[in-house]
């Protein structure tokens, strides 16, 4: 199998001031986003929902101090990922659909395997 990141990017600022209700509905939205891909046969193996960017600590390239808040000065900030293992992408885009129908772009990319990594 081969080993996906799902990338959920959006305005994550947004999401945390959402009201209870439509908060609800969102996670209702990744728990049946969660149940496709094991009933269509692809493997989760990790994942997280990521706090607030404004949280966020950065170390600039070649920096010598961390500075607070997110590298990219923009709205959209990867909000959350899942760690995906499949053997049939088209399929795991397909159930990613149900992922951006929440306002999300996601973002689906091939993880590089160490027998892939250069020496």
């Amino acid at each position: 199998m081969t080993e996906y990141v799902v990338l959920l990017m959006g305005d994550a600022e947004h999401w945390w001031d959402l009201p209870e209700e439509e908060r609800a509905a969102g996670y209702a939205a990744h728990e049946t986003f969660t149940a496709q891909l094991v009933e269509r046969g692809h493997r989760v193996t990790g994942g997280a929902e990521l706090h607030r960017s404004s949280e966020a600590r950065t170390i600039a390239p070649r920096a010598t101090t961390v500075t607070e808040g997110p590298w990219a000065e923009t709205r959209e900030q990867v909000g959350g990922l899942y760690l995906v293992e499949s053997d049939d992408l088209d399929d795991l885009l397909d159930c990613c659909l149900l992922l951006a129908a929440t306002g999300d772009a996601v973002e689906v990319r091939r993880c590089v395997q160490p027998e892939e990594r250069a020496s």
